[in-house]
């Protein structure tokens, strides 16, 4: 599996390097769709919006059709076993998602997603459990800031709850992999240090490995935030990596072009009518890095508002920091 991984990052990072139109080899990093239901509105988030419910249609992935997808990615032998369950919505909100665990540990792959924490319950938890996955959940480290990020009140103590029961879990398996994600930056509180050792003293010292907290900083993927961390590079282009890594899939087929872009903007083509190479190759995935390669982003409905090519914060998107981050992926 490493020789394939290697082999398959190598063919991307050079089609990436060169400015291929048609990568070498088939996308490496895949993510689909649980649902575009969510029971938060964050101020971060495009859910926030009262018309977001309306840009697309709203529904469920099924369990059926995770298992045609994981069977199509796993034919293309792309290496890398990680599958990511999540593009908008709170993909708990889809009552099959604990099946899409266990379809995805049957087929061979490691599941991820991220959560708000608020359905992770210990019943929900016990059956997850069972299973191997990695979980990111967001969280604050208190109540005032928690609820002003969330659009709501009273559930601090309730994700804190089913957090501390998932790491009771956690932590005697270690094929659960857990990241508890301090959100305290985007009130505008910038001591993230502060914040984050504030956050981690909720929990119990002495954590495995496998259990791990870290800070979010957020910027304007997409062009959603006004309070990102603006791009303040005008004069800087970097190419964005993700049309020759990434391939993101609603949860009624469509291939979207970014991780980001949970209105459906820029629609690439859709599974059930397409194979994954003839979209990944296609007109349209070309068009798009075509336009990207002449630094015409405003030609990209989901690209034109976003700031991360013109960041400094884009220095991430060097070519040795992306493939050694999807190495370890």
């Amino acid at each position: 599996m490493i020789f394939e991984k290697i082999y398959r990052l190598a063919q991307l990072g050079v089609s990436y390097k060169l400015k291929t139109l048609r990568p070498l080899g088939p996308p490496f990093q895949f993510s689909i769709e649980a649902t575009n239901k969510c029971n938060f509105k964050c101020a971060f988030c495009p859910q926030s919006s009262p018309t977001h419910k309306d840009i697309r249609p709203v529904g469920n992935l099924t369990a059926a059709n995770f298992y045609f997808f994981l069977k199509s990615i796993k034919e293309l032998k792309h290496g890398n076993r990680t599958v990511s369950i999540c593009l908008d919505g709170e993909p708990l909100m889809n009552k099959a998602f604990p099946d899409f665990i266990e379809i995805g540990n049957e087929l061979g792959m490691m599941p991820r997603f991220s959560s708000n924490g608020k359905l992770l319950t210990p019943t929900v938890t016990d059956r997850l459990s069972k299973f191997s996955f990695l979980a990111a959940v967001d969280f604050a480290s208190e109540p005032r800031i928690f609820d002003e990020i969330r659009g709501r009140e009273g559930d601090f103590e309730i994700v804190l709850e089913n957090l501390r029961y998932l790491i009771s879990k956690a932590k005697d398996n270690p094929s659960i992999r857990l990241e508890i994600v301090d959100i305290t930056h985007f009130s505008g509180e910038v001591d993230d240090v502060g914040s984050l050792a504030k956050m981690r003293a909720l929990f119990p010292r002495d954590l495995p490995p496998n259990i791990q907290f870290w800070s979010r900083k957020f910027h304007n993927f997409g062009g959603h935030l006004k309070n990102g961390s603006k791009g303040n590079s005008p004069n800087h282009y970097k190419l964005c990596p993700y049309p020759w890594t990434s391939f993101h899939v609603t949860w009624d087929g469509d291939v979207v072009a970014c991780g980001r872009n949970t209105e459906g903007k820029t629609v690439l083509g859709n599974i059930y009518r397409q194979t994954i190479m003839d979209i990944w190759r296609g007109e349209k995935y070309i068009n798009m890095r075509r336009a990207l390669i002449e630094e015409r982003v405003e030609d990209i409905e989901c690209c034109k508002e976003c700031d991360m090519p013109y960041s400094a914060s884009s220095g991430r998107w060097r070519t040795k920091y992306i493939f050694s981050s999807l190495l370890r992926r």
